[in-house]
């Protein structure tokens, strides 16, 4: 092929590459009281047999409610992950990140759905600040309308997964992002600690 036109080549092939990389945006609708998903053309992609279903978004995955609970699904409607329930919905995503339950263990995930830090723990808390408040032998107890978690050891993870404080306090409180130190409690014994 003659090396002038090649450019004009990969113009002439760019929209198709550039569709072909898009991922399939699918948006929700209802029939009989139950959601499924179609495409941009309106064809039904995956059939009503979800209770509620948000539209997918950019990054091709959707949030739909099944008898499991909220679960984040493809566009083969193979299910990614089951999300932690938060305010009737799907965990909300803090600094990219959002909660998910696998095995009553937690674990965080990104708004493609991926799993980033795996389900260690028996509960963790929203990242702030580019940190969480993990906790194993720990239990949420219900008021009825709320749960609040009592008991357990706590410690600290980063964005990244990665123990930053050992999950061995009984308590951890007061965490200042200006000075990037927390109080910690174990027995009678406080301590301030600092973060990375």
């Amino acid at each position: 092929m003659d090396r002038k036109l090649l450019p004009f080549v990969i113009l002439a092939f760019l929209p198709l590459i550039t569709f072909c990389s898009k991922k399939l945006q699918l948006t929700a609708f209802e029939e009989n009281g139950v959601y499924g998903y179609k495409d941009q053309n309106g064809k039904v992609q995956i059939s009503p047999q979800y209770s509620l279903a948000y539209d997918f978004n950019e990054n091709g995955v959707g949030f739909s409610f099944s008898k499991d609970g909220w679960i984040c699904i493809d566009p083969q409607n193979k299910v990614l992950l089951h999300t932690f329930t938060f305010d009737n919905g799907p965990d909300y995503f803090s600094e990219g990140l959002a909660r998910f339950v696998e095995g009553s263990k937690f674990g965080f995930f990104d708004a493609s759905c991926k799993k980033v830090i795996p389900a260690n723990y028996d509960f963790a808390f929203p990242i702030q600040e580019g940190f969480s408040l993990v906790c194993n032998g720990c239990e949420s107890v219900s008021d009825g309308e709320h749960s609040s978690i009592h008991g357990g050891k706590y410690g600290m993870i980063d964005k990244t997964g990665k123990i930053v404080i050992p999950i061995e306090y009984d308590l951890i409180t007061e965490v200042d992002p200006k000075s990037k130190t927390v109080q910690a409690s174990k027995g009678n014994v406080k301590t301030e600690i600092r973060l990375p």
